[in-house]
């Protein structure tokens, strides 16, 4: 049998661990036409749940389109990739899709690559000069609702990492997605990101562009027994026999987050291939050849980052402080506020921190943390 916990890619159907919530909630908001801000932070299955939503979407006959920012460095990236994603929802089929560019996107034209299996790959180039860029982002943006009213279908667009707007001096962009999205009647939106405090701010900060346009949703950890019932049939599927307390140190150490979650069961799997028999020293086992994988990769990140910077994560990888500016947590690890300021500042920038609320942060990397708490 397959092994049936993946990690670091999609999933979908039965390996796709129970989101049932959120995707009615969203299904429901898309299905009013509303906008959306999806604020989650990474390895907690974000783009899974989007991903498994567009597939439900499209059953119900629906257009629906995805765009990754974090793919488009540029503003002009961001706009091949936007109108890509959009023909490709209306057109459908390589020759339809060819003809509608110039047809309805009057500055782009499509372009086609052979690939080594004799398929060929569609994507749009930017042709018109750089000043009308704008001009043809707005073009671009106003396609959906005109193809949604011409279809007469729901049109859902999902921009990820939406976050990452601000890349193209976000104000000027902002409010060109804002004047158009604004007055669609007919397409549905989803703008999800990691960066918690920069998507509140998108809708909180009365001088933003996207100020009250639509509510946000935080997407948090799968409760503990709809996890441990996806773990536990899986496993029993697979003819794996489970000792006592074993699921629930798989989620502790996972900390509740799914890609930790489901690359521990992973590699418990493969293990136990031969006994079938899983107890809990199984689960360190488990982390500690995760962590041996990760290793060279661990090894990098800790030499491209400053002896203060360093000095802070063994703080946080060894401890967990309710504030970390506290005065028991700066004298126990003999800090000072400033490094720490700075350390916060450098290591949220480059991901390996993420601030939580009420002040706290988390290695976006738990095998990291675990890693560094061994003794790097």
């Amino acid at each position: 049998m397959r092994n049936p916990f993946i990690y670091g890619g999609l999933v979908f159907g039965d390996h796709f661990a129970d989101r049932q919530t959120e995707l009615s909630e969203l299904a429901m908001e898309m299905s009013n036409m509303g906008k959306v801000f999806l604020v989650s932070p990474r390895r907690i299955g974000k783009t899974c749940l989007l991903k498994n939503l567009q597939e439900n979407l499209k059953r119900d006959d629906a257009l629906t389109a995805y765009i990754d920012l974090f793919k488009a460095p540029t503003l002009r990236h961001f706009t091949e990739l936007y109108a890509k994603a959009v023909v490709e929802a209306t057109e459908g089929k390589l020759e339809r899709m060819v003809k509608a560019i110039p047809r309805i996107l009057p500055g782009l034209r499509p372009k086609l690559d052979p690939n080594p299996d004799g398929t060929v790959s569609f994507s749009v180039e930017y042709i018109a000069r750089e000043k009308e860029v704008f001009q043809i982002l707005t073009e671009v943006l106003e396609y959906p609702e005109k193809a949604s009213i011409k279809k007469k279908k729901q049109f859902v667009i999902v921009i990820d990492e939406f976050s990452d707007i601000t890349k193209y001096n976000g104000e000027d962009v902002e409010k060109a997605i804002r004047s158009v999205v604004q007055s669609h009647q007919r397409v549905g939106y989803i703008f999800s990101g990691s960066k918690r405090s920069v998507i509140r701010d998108m809708v909180k900060d009365k001088r933003r562009a996207f100020y009250r346009m639509g509510r946000i949703i935080e997407l948090t950890p799968i409760p503990r027994d709809l996890f441990t019932a996806f773990i536990e049939n899986w496993f029993m599927k697979g003819g794996y026999k489970l000792n006592d307390g074993v699921v629930d140190l798989i989620l502790e150490k996972g900390r509740d987050m799914p890609y930790n979650i489901q690359r521990i069961a992973h590699n418990i799997w493969e293990e136990a291939r031969d006994s079938r028999l899983i107890g809990k020293a199984l689960v360190d086992k488990a982390i500690c050849v995760i962590i041996n994988q990760e290793s060279l990769n661990y090894e990098a990140l800790w030499d491209g980052i400053s002896q203060k910077q360093r000095e802070l994560l063994i703080a946080l990888a060894k401890d967990d402080p309710d504030g970390i500016f506290s005065k028991d947590f700066i004298e126990r690890w003999r800090l000072g506020v400033s490094s720490i300021q700075a350390s916060l500042k450098a290591l949220e920038s480059r991901g390996i921190l993420d601030r939580q609320k009420q002040g706290k942060y988390r290695f976006d990397d738990e095998f990291f943390r675990l890693w560094i708490g061994k003794g790097p």
